[in-house]
């Protein structure tokens, strides 16, 4: 008997093309009448045929094909292979240099010059195909935008989705919307805003944490003024001046007159970096008032008699007037000095091998619970894909009506939506030795005076600060569980 094997692919854009089991189906009958001996069936679900570099599997049938195991690889249909004609020739020549024929169950082409005629309408029918069912989604999404109607993806914080996909407020997270544009005009910075919104125990829309880094982007989003937007962004993030917009087309959840407040004090801020170099406040986010509770932040200023400026810290509270907080501020180098004395002293002198051996151990413990939970993401991925393809195999059989298939398939494709941003978001590091962690602490304590490492070592040690009339408590957190080279910028 000659060893073939099989590839399969479904792609969930597309509701006619034939499920996974179909296509093994038909192709297992087409081995047993050719005597053929089935060793592995290869199979990308949810993938499209224009994308070859997301074809897990495919891309190992090729690189299989070079141990000459099997003389053909057996698909359902041309189209299951590739469908544009250069991946589909430029594959099939792969398979081809590694002595595999590619054979399809449906469309049995010989090797006659007839059939390579055949062979290339083929595969052009099926590229013209893909591109034009690519231009028929646009024009749908074009549609829905033009009704305002969610085009997928994650709504934004603050609205939810109704019965028809258009936006609704989401009274609860609307109210965060709404502090961190009044805690920003008020001259709080990401990193401090952030922190605010996190021990008040608010979620983002994933249900973590709130992070700095997407602080700034709360505030460029216009769809909060109520404007709808759709269309594709730039490499820098930035619309690229073909977008649809609608003038109050979703329901506003901040006014036009603050989104433009902020709007300027952004471009101001930006101005004036190139301007002028910025004052660096390595400790905001981590320092809180001893009377009130609030958070010191960075950015108070006074000018003495002689004209020169006193840079420090200030409480929000008091500065926002939110109570009678009486906290005065405390000059900037004064604090930094006490602290990164403290953590030269604790960390980098008294135990810094006991603090390298702590730390290789609780990243080991971080890399394993993490994997874990990347194993219970994909486990729910393919239990969601199995469930998606179970539902358009009975939609397809006539066992479950349109409208209950398109209700029902929405709502597995958002859960599956969530899953992935969810494995997105895991950051499964590389594995570190003790010796890389202890070189690491030693280039920290070498270079302490270096903007970038003030901003590590605040990142990795610090827990928090705490600010009292007249003293200053530095908590130093038990054991760091990461080591990143990033700053701790407040965003003022």
């Amino acid at each position: 008997m000659i060893n073939v094997v099989a590839y399969a692919r479904f792609s969930s854009d597309n509701q006619r093309t034939e499920s996974i089991d179909a296509q093994v189906r038909a192709i297992k009958e087409y081995c047993l009448k050719n005597n053929f001996n089935l060793l592995r069936i290869y199979k990308d679900e949810g993938i499209s045929g224009t994308s070859i570099k997301d074809r897990i599997e495919f891309i190992k049938m090729i690189v299989d094909s070079k141990k000459k195991d099997f003389k053909y690889v057996i698909v359902h249909k041309f189209d299951r292979f590739a469908r544009n004609r250069y991946d589909h020739a430029i594959f099939e020549k792969k398979l081809e240099d590694n002595g595999v024929k590619l054979l399809s169950v449906l469309e049995n082409l010989t090797d006659s010059p007839e059939s390579v005629i055949l062979k290339a309408m083929l595969t052009g029918m099926n590229e013209y195909y893909s591109l034009n069912l690519a231009r028929e989604v646009r024009k749908g999404q074009k549609e829905n935008a033009l009704k305002c109607i969610h085009n997928g993806g994650l709504t934004p914080l603050g609205y939810d989705l109704d019965e028809n996909k258009k936006y609704i407020i989401n009274e609860k997270e609307s109210k965060i919307v709404k502090e961190i544009y009044k805690l920003y005009l008020n001259g709080v910075g990401y990193t401090s805003i952030a922190s605010i919104l996190n021990k008040k125990g608010y979620l983002n829309k994933l249900g973590k944490p709130f992070r700095k880094t997407s602080i700034r982007e709360f505030l460029l989003n216009e769809k909060y003024t109520g404007t709808f937007i759709f269309g594709k962004k730039d490499k820098h993030g930035k619309l690229t001046g073909t977008e649809i917009r609608i003038e109050n087309g979703i329901p506003a959840i901040i006014s036009k007159e603050d989104f433009e407040k902020v709007q300027e004090k952004l471009k101001e801020k930006t101005r004036g970096a190139r301007i002028t170099a910025k004052t660096p406040y390595f400790l905001s986010g981590y320092c809180i008032c001893g009377e009130c509770g609030g958070n010191y932040s960075g950015g108070y200023r006074n000018r003495n008699r002689n004209g020169t400026i006193n840079y420090g810290y200030l409480c929000i509270n008091r500065k926002t007037k939110i109570n009678n907080c009486k906290n005065k501020p405390i000059i900037k180098e004064k604090l930094e000095e006490m602290v990164f004395g403290a953590l030269r002293n604790e960390i980098f002198d008294k135990r810094i091998d006991t603090v390298a051996n702590s730390i290789f151990n609780k990243i080991n413990e971080k890399q394993k619970e993490e994997r874990k939970g990347l194993k219970k993401i994909d486990k729910e991925l393919e239990v969601l894909t199995n469930k998606s393809l179970n539902l358009l195999e009975k939609n397809l059989n006539g066992k479950i009506a349109n409208e209950v298939f398109e209700r029902m398939n929405d709502k597995i494709n958002e859960e599956i939506a969530f899953y992935k941003s969810k494995k997105e978001k895991l950051d499964i590091k590389k594995e570190v030795s003790k010796k890389e962690i202890l070189e690491y602490l030693r280039n920290l304590k070498k270079n302490m005076e270096k903007e970038e490492i003030k901003k590590a070592i605040v990142m990795a040690f610090i827990d928090s600060v705490i600010i009292y009339p007249s003293s200053v408590e530095i908590r130093i957190k038990e054991i760091p569980t990461y080591m990143d080279k990033v700053g701790g910028d407040d965003g003022n």
